[in-house]
């Protein structure tokens, strides 16, 4: 069975993880709560498994993999389901291997909200202090970037279009 693949942003970085959503049940099965001192640990552990984390990043990853489970925890004890989403592909590339989605810069950010009421795609969510967020990177339309086009402080950051030459259509 192949592991689940994830994009999440560290300090700003997008950084592709395999097997975080099982990482995640395996913890909320083993009764893990997301403010248990042991936590952090277990998600750094459980995410080396099957990824690399650069020693001068722990910190970060501890930090948005906690924030992350919690939400994960969150959803679960209220009874959601947690489907693992099947983004599709783009000129028959699965979607997860574009590079294709907005990071925010927290610096420049207003949380204003114009992003999430433009994007129809859900890409954007507010989180629990009110900070706007890439929730849903691969639901981003890719070579779209009207998002920032709205964003007076411009606070969000695209790729730039050349990129997309990389990716032909596979026969």
């Amino acid at each position: 069975m192949a592991l689940s693949y994830r994009m999440i942003n560290i300090d700003n970085v997008p950084a592709g993880l395999l097997g975080l959503e099982e990482l995640f049940a395996r913890l909320f099965q083993d009764g893990v709560r997301p403010d248990g001192p042991e936590t952090g640990d277990l998600l750094i552990k459980g995410v080396k498994e099957h990824n690399f984390v650069p020693k001068s990043s722990i910190n970060s990853y501890r930090e948005v993999l906690s924030q992350e489970y919690k939400r994960y925890f969150q959803k679960r004890a209220s009874g959601k389901a947690i489907v693992a989403r099947d983004y599709g592909t783009w000129r028959g590339y699965p979607r997860e291997q574009i590079p294709w989605f907005p990071t925010i810069s927290r610096d420049l950010c207003t949380d204003c909200g114009a992003c999430l009421e433009l994007c129809a795609r859900e890409v954007y969510e507010i989180d629990d202090q009110g900070h706007v967020w890439v929730a849903e990177p691969f639901l981003c339309m890719v070579g779209c970037c009207f998002c920032k086009s709205v964003c007076e402080p411009k606070a969000i950051l695209m790729p730039k279009q050349d990129i997309l030459n990389n990716y032909r259509q596979k026969n």
